[in-house]
């Protein structure tokens, strides 16, 4: 099965965003492309808009600046084009030279003038009214119910255009002012994916051999206070073998979620290759997050006949047919991440420590 993007149509206030129909847009490609930047490295930005095969190469000075003279993160900037047309690779919006979806319809005549007008809207009619998370901007960018979106896509404006920011080292969950993102690149506190040659080789699916997890503070079953495993576990990420990915035990670090008594990441963050298939890890049931879960970085559940709900992060590209209420059976493709995911673990409503489980499956690189 082929993945499919999930591009948003959008509406906006000032500026509205024109429908850009699902079907038609290209399978696959940019995320693979999406790699951890500077907020302010014009260079970098344009290496990957030129490896993108994006008509949008040559600009990244353009949206530095824009962005800047704004007060926005530029790869916010450009997580919105690469969410909206692909980095202006989908051929409608490179007929108007309009990579934002700002309209209906208008047509530039330059990137760098589309570029430059979308930065100005950000500023004047979004963050000068207190709009600077994505989740604020998506609300008036791309509402859900809008008249111009009868098939529902804006929904996943929010979580998509977040995706494309981390993979640029942004973080998404904080508000996308320069001002409030770190100078350095973080990938969302992802590790940074290993150097060195890749092993070639189709993706391999791995499954716990049964080797019980090291006994962890927060990797225990709430209910009997031993190591908790998943029965029928397999590794998120299905890799070539040998290939390495890296993820560390950062579950109890200070974050945005509430778990163990205090705001941790309450999850861990495994890296790899952009475009690397994100595999079910049980066999259960898809569920959608809550909005409040989305906003703590979690985008779906698979819930398990055991009881147990398995997260992952907001993925690059979905396989068709992910949605909520849909079987899948361990080891099932989901989609591509976009060099890494989130992967969170709850039992009888408490989270528990993946990193143990993950360790038992695929020791992670270096370990």
């Amino acid at each position: 099965m082929r993945a499919r993007h999930l591009l948003a149509a959008l509406a906006g206030s000032a500026l509205l965003a024109c429908a850009v129909p699902q079907a038609a847009l290209p399978q696959g490609g940019v995320e693979r492309h999406m790699t951890c930047v500077a907020p302010s490295d014009a260079g970098a930005i344009d290496a990957m808009l030129e490896r993108a095969g994006s008509p949008l190469a040559g600009e990244g000075a353009t949206f530095v600046r824009a962005a800047t003279r704004a007060g926005l993160d530029p790869r916010a900037l450009v997580a919105i084009a690469a969410h909206e047309t692909i980095l202006e690779t989908y051929a409608p919006a490179q007929a108007i030279r309009n990579p934002f979806g700002l309209g209906p319809g208008i047509a530039f005549t330059s990137e760098r003038a589309a570029i430059e007008r979308a930065a100005e809207v950000l500023g004047r009619y979004y963050l000068a009214e207190g709009r600077t998370t994505l989740a604020a901007i998506g609300a008036k960018w791309a509402p859900v119910g809008a008249a111009n979106d009868p098939s529902g896509l804006n929904r996943h404006w929010t979580s998509g255009v977040g995706t494309y920011h981390a993979a640029l080292g942004g973080d998404p969950d904080q508000p996308v002012l320069l001002a409030d993102q770190a100078a350095l690149p973080g990938c969302a506190g992802a590790p940074a994916a290993p150097d060195g040659p890749r092993p070639d080789g189709p993706p391999v699916v791995t499954a716990w051999g049964g080797a019980p997890p090291a006994p962890s503070r927060h990797g225990a079953d709430p209910a009997t206070g031993r190591p908790a495993v998943v029965e029928g576990f397999v590794f998120p990420l299905a890799l070539p073998e040998g290939a390495p990915a890296a993820y560390r035990d950062a579950f109890a670090e200070p974050g945005a979620t509430e778990c163990a008594g205090a705001r941790r990441q309450c999850a861990v963050t495994v890296a790899a290759e952009p475009g690397d298939p994100a595999v079910a890890m049980a066999a259960g049931t898809l569920r959608a997050a809550s909005a409040p879960e989305q906003e703590a970085g979690v985008a779906f559940w698979i819930e398990t006949p055991a009881g147990d709900r398995l997260g992952y992060g907001p993925l690059a590209a979905y396989e068709g047919g992910v949605a909520d209420g849909r079987p899948v059976a361990a080891g099932q493709h989901l989609g591509a991440i976009a060099g890494w995911v989130r992967i969170a673990w709850e039992r009888d409503g408490a989270r528990i420590d993946p990193f143990p489980m993950l360790a038992a499956t695929r020791p992670p690189a270096g370990g």
